[in-house]
């Protein structure tokens, strides 16, 4: 029998599955992934809870509303946010990808009732900020497939 610590657990779900939605990393690299990553991905963890939770690949069939989130959930739910170079409240690079990918997604997830409230608040977005949203979508997207790390100074 494997022993999964909560942590472990919520690193897949909340941080990973969520950083390649905002990406839009395709579900099926993602779970991909996780076979060669984790020893105990094991298909009957991985199959659900990557495509069907972490990635909403597979629509409102296992759950509500793609599970993304900003910076100020990360922050609130774990302790991740404490040792990275960003600020969840200022400079993180997470809340740009979230607005970034309801704007892109919009089409699709605009009717969601569990999404009314954020799409309310991107439609406030001044189109500037907007921008800077989908430009930091495109640098850290850029950064991923060039396998560099990203740091505050590279956001715009």
């Amino acid at each position: 029998m494997v022993c999964l610590n909560m942590r472990t657990i919520a690193t897949r779900l909340m941080i990973l599955s969520n950083l390649a939605t905002l990406l839009d990393v395709q579900p099926r690299e993602l779970a991909d992934w996780f076979w060669v990553a984790y020893t105990d991905a094991y298909d009957w963890v991985v199959e659900p809870n990557v495509l069907g939770m972490g990635t909403f690949a597979l629509g409102e069939l296992m759950i509500t509303k793609p599970y993304v989130s900003g910076a100020a959930y990360i922050n609130r739910m774990s302790d991740y946010c404490s040792a990275c170079a960003f600020n969840p409240k200022t400079n993180c690079p997470i809340t740009p990808l979230y607005w970034a990918f309801l704007a892109r997604h919009q089409k699709n997830l605009m009717d969601n009732p569990r999404l009314r409230m954020p799409y309310v608040s991107l439609k406030k977005r001044s189109e500037g900020r907007r921008g800077k949203d989908q430009a930091t979508f495109q640098i850290l997207r850029d950064a991923l497939m060039a396998a560099e790390p990203v740091t505050p100074k590279d956001m715009p």
